[in-house]
């Protein structure tokens, strides 16, 4: 059985539009389905069959359709555009919180009204679940499907499962729930506990409780974002219309193996790798022992370089050292605006990056890695 978990994170959750639309477009079909959060509601409308209408959802979306606050004045807060009528504003929208005890979920929950149907969902042959924890029973951590969940409320306990504790939270049957991610924001065990030894986790890079799975039987395919994707309530469209994009291009990289670490290029073979490392002149070695301060053979270097790369940029520790290398390079595609969105081969990378040094830096070039990968650059023979 194939299984789909989909990780909370709200605004984040665009994530999982573009790299689901990727899956559905190689024709991946899910036995069972997962969520936490607005993983729960995505996963939904994925479960009922509604994707085309989740995606116009979120292409479509926007702040003032889930909670009391206008779109202009929110996208001026998340500018940084700050004035004495905006903080008015805010103070204002504050105060109402506090009198209501807590953020009313009015919208949110018109939204889940409109867009799930209970009957459409258990009607389903896709399984559903989602996580939530009940305050009311000493913090008791609910990883629940659709058959465990009394009829007429299953929209509730979607809801329940994106209760953040601002909210201000209804009771559901006498008791009251809080955020699935508080415990596993990031459904994959259940899935495993249905039967799902082939599962694809679309996380959101989010910091909360993720529980995995101990047989070693069990598949686990996760598609990750490749930088942060902002605030949980950044709602701006521009920011999820990225975000949309970003997810589409890392489910790319998920399922073909590209290579880069924020770019997307056509996996290296070995023996380019080693090609492009030795193809560097002495003069590069000699320029990056300026830049870093340091003595010592190619090796030496090398070792170096990666180890600050590791520092500056924040890498994986399982990053092997060509794609160290490669990350380096990045640095100067991001700074000087190489177009992230498309896929390249090395020799196409390496030509768009070098040519793209001649126009001003965005930004990063503060930075030890943005000085070599220029050094290297400027003496490619590309």
């Amino acid at each position: 059985m194939k299984g789909l978990a989909l990780e909370g994170g709200g605004a984040k959750g665009a994530f999982h539009i573009g790299a689901l639309q990727v899956l559905f477009d190689r024709g991946i079909v899910f036995d069972a389905v997962t969520g936490t959060s607005i993983g729960a509601l995505n996963g939904a409308m994925v479960a009922q069959g509604d994707f085309e209408t989740l995606k116009k959802l979120w292409t479509n979306a926007a702040i003032s359709k889930v909670a009391d606050v206008g779109d202009a004045e929110f996208d001026k807060l998340m500018s940084g555009d700050y004035d004495r009528a905006l903080i008015k504003y805010f103070v204002k929208k504050a105060r109402e919180v506090i009198s209501t005890r807590g953020m009313p979920i009015d919208k949110l929950k018109t939204l889940v009204d409109k867009y799930i149907d209970e009957d459409k969902l258990r009607a389903s042959p896709v399984d559903y679940g989602l996580v939530t924890v009940s305050v009311s029973d000493g913090w008791l951590p609910l990883e629940l499907f659709k058959e465990d969940i009394p009829r007429g409320q299953l929209k509730d306990f979607i809801l329940a499962s994106a209760y953040y504790p601002l909210f201000n939270r209804p009771e559901i049957g006498g008791k009251r729930f809080i955020d699935g991610g508080m415990y596993n924001n990031c459904p994959i065990a259940p899935l495993a506990g249905r039967g799902c030894t082939d599962i694809v986790a679309i996380r959101t890079g989010s910091k909360m409780p993720m529980r995995g799975v101990a047989d070693k039987s069990v598949k686990v395919l996760y598609i990750n974002p490749s930088e942060s994707l902002g605030g949980t309530v950044d709602l701006r469209k521009s920011h999820v219309d990225y975000n949309i994009k970003l997810g589409y291009f890392d489910a790319l990289r998920a399922l073909d193996g590209l290579g880069g670490v924020k770019y997307y290029v056509e996996p290296m073979a070995v023996a380019e790798a080693l090609h492009f490392v030795e193809s560097l002149q002495d003069a590069v070695y000699s320029d990056i022992r300026d830049i870093l301060r340091t003595k010592g053979s190619k090796r030496v270097v090398i070792t170096e370089a990666i180890s600050v790369a590791h520092e500056e940029l924040g890498l994986s520790d399982g990053l092997g050292a060509e794609e160290t290398l490669f990350a380096i390079l990045e640095v100067a595609a991001a700074a000087h605006g190489v177009e992230k969105f498309r896929i390249y081969t090395t020799e196409e990378f390496l030509k768009a990056t070098k040519a793209a040094l001649d126009s001003p830096a965005k930004s990063g070039t503060e930075t030890k890695s943005y000085e070599m990968a220029v050094a290297v650059l400027k003496r490619l023979n590309v």
